[in-house]
């Protein structure tokens, strides 16, 4: 981060005072020094953020403002040794015991020794101090903060998940441009393949209409390969290869060279392709990488790059057997910028008035974006912050920091004012994002965590605040929420990305104090500029940093990527380095760490996660100040050093599937613990001793405690978590245990998952019991008062809970929105006590919970919705069941008879039951009683799955389907359903006839139907796939169908169709469908069939069967290896390969997917 003055130095004075108020600094001798350290400090306080603001347009307050950093810097340096070292000899004060007289004596002389040095170091500060007081006299006049600064704080009005993020997909500009472009792309032609350049300036919108076209319902039927690829800046030739391959479902061996995985690519494409290219640099993607493997690839294809520069796509275009294609992505017009910044700051039922007042200077704001989407959205930010009045937006208009973006012009002035109108807090935040890789997916806890290392946070709970911090860049617009793949989502979660240009603004404004080294990259060896964050790129086996970062001897952080070759770090490095405060070497193959990390005095932040480390040195016990230390995902690692319970400020402890024997006795001595994660119980060699239970007593601070292994201890009796009333997240797990010891074992863990392991906290919100082999849930989890006592829980997961019979009361929960139970194999029935006593009354079970969970239920037998189900339920509150479910899924569920009334559950969304080999019928029950009226079942559901249902016979929604159903309601089945698969039923002999009332069913994937006659009626489907359905004689009436798919064994029960043989193995209604296609099936686009090598071969060109799908504008037939494709008035392809009379014979295997 760059250092923001005003808000490094109100920390420090603090930090200041704590030690002038102290014995440290009476002990030292240092009080007076440290006093007028902090007078002068004041003095110019009020005037430093306005310093900070004007740094960047006025060069003498710039140089200034750098003198005034680095005394900061040191003076933060100088009060940590200060407090060390008094530390230490506040610990070796004299007692009445002789020994520790004797220890004390040599105190006095290191006492004597670092008073004589602490005080000269303090009196030179103030001396520097001072000149740059003076200097501060001859600069252009400096406000004080006034009462309208923001200097900290968060705004919590963004922090709503529901509102953070939304289309960014406004006005007609980006629908003519997708269109037109679609329209060029799909259009044949003879060319190997096409590149199409969309270009324009970072922040217009290029990103956003690839991916419109990307996800373009003609781009999607016609390319059966789509890859999608962020190349970056600093891309790695390897990495981009494997990714591209993956993404086009390919595989390749980690070992394989550059040559190799280029050839490939080019085998793999051997279907019609679609890439598309985003965030080109340079044309090395493309000549190294790229060119050569699709000119080698057998089918053609179409690229999609987006590049701020035109020369990229020019490149491109200058090959033979190319065409390229640009496109120049107009800036937004007015109209839509105020669409869009309305949809980001309003709501849908805001004031119409109040939004009417403000049009005219959002106008005016709009013009000065000049077009930019990005620009307008942070802009959107600034102003969901203000009062949303004409005075709070005229102060945005008239801001000086729109003049800002003549600073760089690749960095529009909007973006600046959304940087200035942070808090100060804020701005250091958001300018650590300059650290990670371009495209890097951030995880927010990691976040949080570097944040509180680095002291951008100070508060009693700083984790807390520090999570406001990253919701409230969220809610500006300068953090897009993603999940783990960097795919961008409408929720905040756990993952955010930056957009590259924000990127660009934040290493603009740090480039003088820190440094992101992509390959072969060397610092500018600008000795004036002195570098305290330095994030690398390493592949030596040594971790190495540049000399001149090493001379200067003052770098705070150092952070290393794609370290996956790093074996070692020598002792000199970290001699060098003993100022830092973060470290993280995670993912490196690093073995060890040298002693002299133990000299590392300011760290706080040591991440070494993922590597190959075996042991840990005792000299880590000195790390004091250390906060957080992962060591997550270290499988080599068996034991921690004793001294590991010195590390008295440790905030995080992470040890996940980390394989550690024990823990060091000890962990309770660390006070400020909150993150204990993979905490292990016990030893594996029972005679030693690790921790017990009773460590936990001592930690009051928790907020997420995971403990493993507790079959290995005995009962604390009391309740051990009794003062953790922070904790937010518990994971218990046990293990196995021998047998013999089975009756002591269980006994004994009843007791401590009763009374030991009781959660005191209503802050918990997720809580997940695993392995667990007690006789019955835990009293604490089975009480009436459950919503008393966890107010506030939102996750749970009971996992293999072999012994318990019953499911605790959970309906009481009033914010559960998760639940997953898996492998309760002592469950048989889930009657009304699963919905609790509100099932029976108008109250409402599980109002909260969207995710419902049933997974590998082995002994469950029945499942009811209890009185609920009889005469008058929707009277008694029916619909108040599970009111919010979205996503229900039973999984592996053999003896389950039959189903509850799903169909009453108003918000499902989606539903999967797979492995229920008992149920033989669907009915109307499953629709619920509304099935018999007008009222709609399933009035929200969108997919429904249907697998492994090995006994299912009948599926039927009963009175409905007879005569006179529009009456009776037909209609309002299922009115939502778009995808419907069915696999592996192999008895179900007919679908419902209901289904063609299903006015939106746009998907349905048929497998291992074996009894299956029938499929018609469907009016709205586009996509049918089917697979192993040998009994079937009728496929008809699908007047919209636009992609069929068809899986033929390599035997058939079907006879002969007609006398010739040519296509004695093509089943009839196959046959009658596709010949009927240009008049029943106007709309089929595309067609694959995987069949046996001889009907393939009645497909070629000239043969029997090419008639029959030559007016399909796509078609694809395969068997194994040999196939023909056929793209309406272009070439067709073919490869046949000869097989022996054993490979004819041998059934098509099913595809992976169905």
């Amino acid at each position: 981060m760059a250092m923001i003055l005003d808000a490094f130095v109100g920390r420090y004075i603090g930090k200041l005072s704590e030690v002038i108020d102290g014995e440290i600094s009476m002990m030292l001798g240092i009080k007076d020094e440290l006093k007028k350290l902090r007078e002068r400090t004041e003095s110019i306080e009020a005037f430093l953020e306005s310093a900070e603001r004007r740094r960047h347009t006025e060069r003498t307050i710039g140089i200034w403002v750098k003198k005034l950093k680095d005394v900061m810097y040191d003076a933060d340096d100088i009060i940590d040794l200060c407090m060390i070292e008094g530390r230490k000899l506040l610990e070796d004060r004299p007692s009445e015991s002789a020994v520790r007289h004797h220890f004390s004596l040599f105190s006095c002389f290191r006492c004597i020794t670092f008073r004589h040095e602490i005080g000269s170091k303090i009196r030179k500060l103030n001396n520097r101090l001072n000149m740059i007081i003076e200097d501060q006299s001859k600069l252009p006049k400096l406000e004080p903060t006034g009462q309208d600064v923001r200097v900290g704080g968060v705004n919590h009005r963004q922090t709503s998940p529901e509102d953070v993020v939304k289309s960014d997909i406004v006005g007609t500009q980006i629908e003519d441009a997708t269109q037109s472009l679609v329209e060029s792309l799909i259009k044949e032609d003879n060319k190997k393949y096409q590149v199409q350049g969309i270009v324009g300036m970072g922040g217009i919108g290029k990103t956003t209409l690839a991916s419109n076209i990307y996800n373009h319902e003609s781009i999607i039927n016609i390319f059966p390969i789509r890859v999608w690829l962020c190349v970056s800046e600093d891309f790695l030739d390897i990495k981009l290869l494997k990714n591209i391959i993956r993404g086009a479902k390919g595989e390749y061996k980690e070992d394989e060279t550059k040559a190799e995985l280029k050839s490939n690519l080019s085998s793999i494409l051997s279907k019609r392709y679609f890439i598309v290219l985003d965030d080109v640099w340079t044309t090395d993607v493309w000549e190294d990488l790229l060119r050569s493997s699709l000119e080698n690839a057998t089918a053609s294809g179409r690229i999609v790059v987006t590049t701020r520069y035109m020369n990229v796509v020019r490149s491109m275009k200058a090959h033979k057997n190319t065409e390229a294609d640009i496109h120049r992505v107009q800036k937004m017009d007015n109209d839509s910028g105020w669409e869009m910044l309305r949809k980001k700051i309003f709501r849908d039922d805001d004031d119409e008035q109040e939004i009417s007042n403000l049009k005219e200077i959002g106008d005016k704001i709009i013009e000065k974006c000049d077009g930019l989407p990005l620009a307008i959205k942070t802009i959107a930010g600034v102003l969901s912050s203000k009062e949303r009045t004409n005075m709070e937006w005229k102060k945005v208009l008239k801001s000086d920091a729109w003049s800002m973006g003549q600073l760089d012009a690749e960095l529009p002035g909007a973006l600046f004012l959304s940087y200035e109108d942070l808090s100060s807090d804020l701005k250091q935040c958001f300018l650590y994002f300059s650290l990670f890789p371009e495209d890097y997916v951030m995880d927010r806890d990691d976040l949080i965590r570097y944040w509180v290392a680095e002291g951008f946070v100070k508060d009693n709970l700083m984790e807390d605040l520090a999570e406001d911090f990253y919701r409230e860049l969220i809610g500006r617009n300068l953090l897009e929420p993603c999940d783990e793949d960097g795919d961008l989502s409408d929720l905040v979660g756990n993952y955010c990305k930056m957009h590259d240009l924000l990127r660009s603004l934040a290493r603009f404004l740090i480039r003088d104090e820190s440094i992101f080294l992509g390959d072969e990259q060397s610092p500018n060896t600008n000795l004036l500029s002195k570098l305290r964050r330095l994030s690398m790129v390493n592949r030596g086996e040594r971790l190495e940093v540049p000399d001149v970062i090493k001379q200067q001897k003052c770098l705070r952080t150092l952070l290393v990527w794609r370290g996956s070759g790093i074996k070692m770090v020598e002792n000199e490095l970290f001699e060098n380095l003993r100022f830092l405060r973060v470290m993280n070497l995670s993912r490196t193959r690093l073995e060890s760490l040298p002693d002299s990390v133990g000299d590392l005095l300011h760290l706080r932040y040591l991440n070494v996660s993922g590597t190959n480390i075996k042991e840990l040195p005792e000299s880590i016990g000195c790390l004091v100040n250390l906060q957080v230390l992962n060591l997550a995902y270290c499988t080599s690692l068996h034991a921690l050093p004793k001294a590991i319970t010195k590390l008295c400020n440790l905030r995080c402890l992470c040890l996940k599937e980390t394989l550690l024997t024990h823990v060091p006795k000890g962990i309770g001595k660390l006070k400020h613990l909150n993150h204990l994660e993979g905490f292990v119980i016990g030893h594996d060699d029972r005679r030693h001793a690790g921790c017990d239970l009773k460590e936990l007593q001592f930690l009051s601070q928790l907020r997420f405690l995971e403990i493993n292994r507790l079959e290995r201890i005995e009962p604390a009796g009391a309740p051990v978590l009794a003062n953790s009333r922070s904790l937010r997240t518990l994971i218990l797990e046990c293990g196995l245990f021998g047998l013999e010891e089975e009756a002591i074992a269980i006994e004994r863990i009843d007791k401590i998952y009763n009374i030991d392991l009781s959660p005191r906290s209503t802050h918990l919100q997720r809580l997940e019991i695993n392995e667990f082999f007690g006789t019955g849930f835990p009293g604490w989890m089975m009480s009436p008062s459950l919503d008393v006592s966890f107010p506030n829980l939102t996750n749970i997961r009971l996992f293999y809970c072999k012994s318990c019979p019953q499911v605790p009361p959970l309906d009481l929960l009033p914010q559960l929105k998760s639940l997953r139970i898996e492998k309760a194999s002592a469950i048989k029935t889930m009657g009304p006590e699963f919905l609790g006593p509100r099932a029976s009354s108008a109250a409402t079970s599980f109002p909260k919970l969207e995710e419902l969970y049933f997974v590998e239920m082995f002994n469950l037998e029945e499942w009811s919705f209890g009185m609920v189900e009889g005469v008058g339920e929707e009277r008694r509150g029916a619909p108040k069941l599970l009111p919010r479910l979205i996503r229900l899924t039973l999984n592996v569920c053999p003896k389950l008879r039959a189903l509850p009334p799903l169909g009453l559950l108003p918000q499902l969304k989606y539903l999967e039951i797979r492995y229920a080999g008992a149920i033989e019928t669907v009915g109307p029950e499953f629709l619920g009683p509304r099935a018999s009226s007008a009222a709609t079942s399933f009035p929200k559901l969108e997919e429904l799955h249907f697998e492994d249902m090995e006994n299912w016979k009948e599926w039927s929604f009963g009175m409905v389907e007879g005569g006179g159903e529009g009456r009776r309601g037909a209609p309002n089945l299922l009115p939502h359903l778009m995808k419907l698969k069915l696999a592996y039923c192999p008895k179900l002999r007919a679908l419902p006839q209901g289904l063609r009332h299903d006015t939106n069913l746009q998907e349905l994937n048929i497998t291992t139907l074996y009894d299956l006659k029938e499929i018609s009626n469907l009016p709205s489907l586009k996509s049918l796939q089917i697979s192993f359905c040998p009994m079937l004689e009728h496929v008809e009436n699908l007047d919209k169908l636009q992609y069929l798919r068809v899986e033929l064994p390599g035997s058939t029960r079907i006879s002969t169709v007609d006398a010739d043989g040519q296509r004695e193995r093509l089943p009839r209604w196959l046959l009658e469908l596709l010949q009927n296609a240009p008049a029943a099936m106007h709309n089929l686009q595309k067609f694959d069939l995987l069949c046996n090598l001889p009907l393939l071969k009645t497909f070629l060109k000239d043969g029997p069967n090419w008639p029959i799908i030559q007016p399909i504008h796509q078609v694809e037939i395969r068997r194994y290896d040999s196939y023909i494709r056929y793209t309406k008035d272009l070439p067709h392809e073919t490869h046949i390969k000869e097989e022996s009379e054993e490979e004819l014979e041998e059934p098509e295997e099913s595809s992976e997917n169905y």
